[in-house]
């Protein structure tokens, strides 16, 4: 990639990050857990854009299919798309923060260890690039991060148990780290195969990108796909573990 193309690339994600952080925790209340409405705002738009640019493809590419197919595609790929957009806006805010920095680090992590050690292939066909070495990456990455927040944010609740009730306590600060453990893990599987999944959408529909309105990224499908299959991957595991209870 040419030096331009990694500055622009590293530039508008920067200001993506910000944004993204910066309207999700706008007014956050951290003593209610209730948001700010340009939490709602942020992720209603980002939802329908992502809406609107899989109908745009669609209607682009499968002009040749049946009615019923492409009713199919625009019904269960809508689904799909719009469940995660609903999930997040019932979630914390600090969780969906949480959550983006876990699935962001991952494909961070796959793409340093993979770009510098990958040999094997994962999905040669899917996705050419990806390697064992740099899924393996991706997961350390994924569980650091997750024990990162909580050692830094979520693991708070247990320090005034601790110190009022001693080693009992300290055992479930112990459950506690090893539960956000398996967060990384799950985030991180699930955000790997959310990736897969886009990657064989735009190969089936033989499409580079999903659009243009990130300089360097590509578009709203192609940085928020991870997230698409780790929003409701990530909500199970919160329903199952009472994580942040």
């Amino acid at each position: 990639m040419k030096a331009n193309s990694l500055l622009i690339r590293a530039l508008s994600g920067t200001v993506l990050v910000l944004l993204v952080v910066g309207m999700t925790l706008a007014w956050y209340d951290p003593a209610t857990g209730v948001p700010g409405r340009t939490f709602y705002l942020l992720w209603s738009v980002v939802g329908l854009l992502t809406l609107w640019e899989y109908g745009r493809l669609l209607g682009a590419r499968l002009k040749t299919r049946s009615a019923g197919g492409r009713a199919a595609w625009y019904l269960l790929g809508g689904a799909y798309i719009a469940q995660a957009f609903v999930l997040i806006q019932l979630m914390d805010a600090m969780l969906v923060v949480t959550l983006m920095t876990v699935v962001w680090m991952s494909d961070t992590g796959a793409y340093l260890v993979g770009s510098t050690v990958g040999r094997h292939k994962m999905a040669p066909v899917v996705s050419p690039k990806k390697t064992w070495e740099g899924f393996a990456g991706g997961m350390l990455f994924a569980v650091g991060v997750s024990l990162v927040w909580y050692s830094l944010y979520w693991g708070g609740q247990y320090d005034g148990a601790i110190a009022t009730w001693g080693a009992a306590a300290y055992d479930s600060h112990l459950v506690g780290a090893l539960k956000w453990v398996g967060f990384g893990i799950v985030v991180g599987l699930a955000a790997t195969v959310g990736d897969l999944v886009e990657s064989k959408f735009k190969r089936t529909i033989d499409v580079k990108d999903s659009g243009g309105i990130i300089p360097g990224h590509g578009g709203m499908l192609d940085r928020f796909d991870a997230l698409l299959l780790a929003v409701p991957v990530a909500w199970g595991y919160l329903l199952l573990t009472a994580l942040t209870e």
